[in-house]
């Protein structure tokens, strides 16, 4: 898989611009930061970590997010009607289920879950991103702001079954790229497809996800090399590759929420090569 992109994420956008100089507290001790959301200023106890600015979790209430406390998990978690996030104590990952699904998924963050007094801080950018807020770094105010009334940020995972002709098409990619692997490789290369289908930055549908050709320069680049040479039209899917994209349509990930995956003796596409990994199963590498 190529897996080139020429666009920057929201999310990984909003994390170089939030990442402002540090703040005068360290990263044990909370100082004060103005944070506005919607327009009104609201003052909050921050921690620097990393050059990332830490806030309680408690902070995301004033936006209508539910806030909890897990003691069998010893994390904090946050809820909106979208998306359920877990922040573990001591962590650089938070896990993530959207209320439509039932599978949850991880990502590797920058920073860890800092527990301060009783208090849970988490990453302010990353955590208003992820409840589908709009978030900008104002560099003459020294201040984030947060805007809840814009949600473009986070895009519902499909709940509908794929079609006849799209389950067709999984079957072929899969069997292309992960004939040879086990049956947790197939799934997890189905479901990294999934993935890319149910992210905001990606095509929306499986067939364009599979078959996404991005123009750079006058050069084609395309997402999935079968694609490119042409294998997805002749490969047959064994019994054992369909029943790997059944059991990820149907919620199992063993990709762990990877939207991109490669065989590092194969690839040298350095874009591709920079994305967090979530795991490794026989010849490939997944990440986010």
């Amino acid at each position: 898989m190529l897996g080139k992109r020429w666009k920057v994420s929201v999310a990984l956008l909003m994390m170089l611009v939030l990442a402002w100089p540090s703040l005068s507290a360290s990263a044990q001790t909370p100082g004060s930061t103005t944070v506005y959301i919607n327009g009104q200023p609201i003052t909050t106890t921050a921690i620097n970590q990393n050059g990332y600015q830490l806030v309680p979790a408690s902070f995301f209430r004033q936006m209508g997010v539910s806030v909890e406390w897990s003691t069998r998990y010893r994390a904090a978690v946050l809820r909106n009607g979208s998306v359920e996030i877990g922040f573990p104590v001591g962590e650089r990952h938070t896990d993530y289920r959207w209320i439509t699904r039932e599978t949850w998924s991880r990502d590797n963050v920058d920073t860890r879950t800092t527990l301060i007094g009783g208090v849970s801080y988490v990453p302010l950018s990353y955590t208003a991103n992820k409840l589908g807020f709009n978030v900008q770094y104002d560099a003459k105010a020294r201040a984030a702001k947060i805007s809840t009334g814009s949600m473009t940020a986070l895009a519902q995972p499909k709940q509908t079954k794929p079609t006849s002709e799209e389950m067709y098409w999984l079957y072929q990619i899969t069997e292309a790229e992960a004939g040879g692997e086990s049956f947790n490789g197939k799934v997890a290369v189905a479901a990294a497809i999934l993935n890319r289908v149910a992210d905001p930055e990606w095509p929306q549908t499986i067939i364009d996800t599979i078959f996404q050709v991005e123009v750079y320069n006058g050069k084609s680049y395309y997402q999935f090399s079968p694609v490119l040479d042409k294998r997805i039209y002749n490969v047959k899917p064994s019994k054992e590759t369909k029943r790997a994209v059944e059991a990820a349509v149907n919620g199992s990930d063993p990709s762990l929420g990877a939207v991109v995956f490669y065989n590092p003796g194969k690839t040298d596409n350095a874009w591709v090569r920079s994305r967090p990994v979530t795991t490794k199963i026989g010849n490939h590498v997944f990440a986010k």
